[in-house]
């Protein structure tokens, strides 16, 4: 262990109801009083890409700080029972009045962390601790209910729940309890990948057999109690706090959109980070993808890498050293190689719309749909087939579950199928600098109780291959079979340059499996059922019925 570090491991901390929590710390082999940057998370304390890969501790005690890395209620070293995000509120506020107290601390303490530690920020930021100085939330939520949870209506991933219980939870559970049951779940475990395929989620044969009583069926049966949920919903507190923070994001990281709207939400100073990361990592690498400085041609994690940029943001708040606030927004421009920082998110210049045009025919890659300039006078229609048994396979994108990972990969053989509808912009002779986020309205019609659209934005190669830039996945009630409404929806938020000699492709579907609860056209989603038919939904063109989308493009540049 380094020798200029102290580390405590274990040390209890006893929260208001008389709950031992338990923590390591690490702090600096000297005399003197520090500040403690705190991260509680449910994932182990002890599990090295928390102590050296994220950010990395030594580092940070290097630089004049206590660092505590705690597990929270329920979950590992720490006493009490885990139920997700319902405790994190109180015990964020008293585990935070409580490392301000220790005998080495200054009074002056930061949270860090990210996704379900990010969470646990904001948690006890909305209690408003008095030693909480600033905070550092990456790649999370504040509303895990709406951004994670619920279902059938909203664009539900069963497989997110699955991956996450079973993959990062219930082993722990099982052993804290000594239930016999533990012995089992390591092979449920090493085949999690395949168990996303079982459906109906509500009978999940994994969860079924390792803990019929789990918070996974409250989720799946939307049975979480009204109460539970007010306690995990902070998001329209965000507005209350004075609290500094730093908020990171990835432009492949699956809770960008939640992390974006949290940030313009937020009231206190604050500062954005939005990197080509995905969320298992921060270092240039997404998916078959790698982005580097323009300068160095060295990943971007090696120029600006995340545990400076925390120990620059906390040297302000909890040391009062120098930082530019000016343009506190900084994002990383990919295929340009390089940051750029701005006054404020998104930094759009102006807006270009272009519209969805098929003769009927923009089914595959090779059909006719186009994106063009302005609309067609005549109204045109494609059919999109959904067929339950058949669903068009996730790849790519920012996806957070077991056997696919996030970023950018091939996908023009998805685009070869008759289930996706296919629409290109001309190959370009000047780049296209799309800055911020990228909207869509597509006029549809279907024959189903549930309307399914799975919306991608990918860039093709002079080569022909073809690379998600960025999508989403939308559902809603129909409430009249056979006619005709306009969605609106956000595909996504990137700084991506279409370059010159490269295509703007546009894609829409009506499933992306098994990320995505499959429709199963009859008023229910493999989330609750198991069997259903194909049916067609329709896609309009032009006329009165103009389907299109709207990019967001950078000052004096692009089409």
């Amino acid at each position: 262990m380094n020798e200029k570090m102290i580390v405590e491991e274990n040390v209890p901390c006893e929260l208001r109801d008389g709950t031992i929590l338990r923590s390591d710390i690490y702090r600096p082999n000297e005399g003197g009083y520090y500040p403690v940057l705190m991260l509680r998370l449910p994932y182990d304390k002890k599990t090295k890409r928390y102590y050296d890969q994220y950010v990395e501790v030594p580092r940070m005690v290097a630089a004049g700080y206590i660092v505590i890395l705690q597990d929270v209620r329920g979950r590992f070293a720490s006493d009490g029972e885990f139920y997700p995000f319902i405790h994190e509120r109180n015990d964020g506020y008293d585990a935070v009045e409580w490392a301000a107290k220790l005998p080495y601390a200054n009074g002056k303490v930061g949270l860090f962390g990210m996704s379900y530690h990010g969470y646990t920020q904001l948690a006890a930021a909305v209690e408003k601790p008095p030693s909480l100085k600033a905070i550092a939330p990456v790649m999370t939520m504040a509303d895990p209910w709406q951004d994670l949870l619920s279902g059938y209506e909203a664009a539900s991933s069963s497989a997110n729940l699955q991956t996450w219980t079973l993959g990062s939870i219930i082993f722990d559970q099982l052993k804290r309890r000594n239930d016999p049951r533990a012995a089992k779940a390591p092979e449920y475990i090493n085949k999690l990948t395949e168990w996303l395929y079982e459906k109906p989620a509500k009978d999940w044969t994994p969860m079924k057999d390792l803990d019929p009583d789990s918070f996974y069926f409250d989720v799946i049966n939307e049975k979480l109690a009204s109460d539970h949920i007010a306690k995990m919903q902070v998001k329209e507190k965000l507005a209350d706090i004075e609290i500094p923070a730093l908020f990171m994001g990835g432009w492949f990281d699956s809770l960008l959109g939640s992390t974006l709207e949290a940030y313009q939400i937020y009231h206190g100073p604050r500062m954005l980070w939005i990197g080509p990361w995905t969320h298992e990592q921060m270092t240039g690498q997404a998916g078959d993808k790698y982005f580097a400085n323009a300068k160095t041609n060295i990943g971007v994690d090696k120029l600006e890498d995340p545990t400076e940029i925390h120990i620059n943001w906390f040297d302000k708040w909890l040391k009062d050293k120098p930082l530019s606030m000016e343009k506190p927004v900084h994002l990383y421009l990919m295929q340009q190689k390089r940051w750029e920082a701005y006054v404020e998110w998104s930094p759009v210049s102006r807006k270009k719309e272009l519209y969805l045009a098929s003769n009927g025919n923009a089914q595959t890659r090779n059909g006719d749909g186009k994106l063009l300039d302005t609309p067609e006078a005549s109204e045109t229609k494609c059919q999109l087939c959904l067929d339950p048994g058949k669903p068009v396979p996730t790849r790519g994108g920012g996806v957070l579950i077991a056997g696919h990972n996030s970023g950018m990969f091939q996908i023009g053989d998805i685009q070869d199928r008759e289930d996706v509808l296919v629409y290109n912009y001309p190959f370009q002779e000047k780049d296209i600098h799309i800055l911020g986020t990228v909207k869509a309205s597509i006029w549809v019609s279907a024959f189903s109780p549930l309307l399914d659209l799975a919306v991608r934005l990918s860039d093709v190669e002079p080569t022909g291959d073809v690379y998600n830039i960025i999508d989403t996945f939308y559902r809603q009630k129909v409430t009249e079979l056979d006619m005709p409404f306009c969605v609106e929806l956000v595909i996504g938020h990137t700084a991506y340059t279409i370059k010159k000699g490269h295509q703007l492709r546009l894609d829409i579907t009506a499933s992306n499996a098994p990320l995505y609860d499959v429709n199963l056209n009859n008023g229910q989603t493999t989330r609750t059922a198991s069997s259903g038919n194909p049916q067609f939904q329709q896609v309009y063109q032009g006329g009165n019925l103009p389907s299109k989308i709207t990019l967001p493009l950078s000052t004096n540049v692009g089409v």
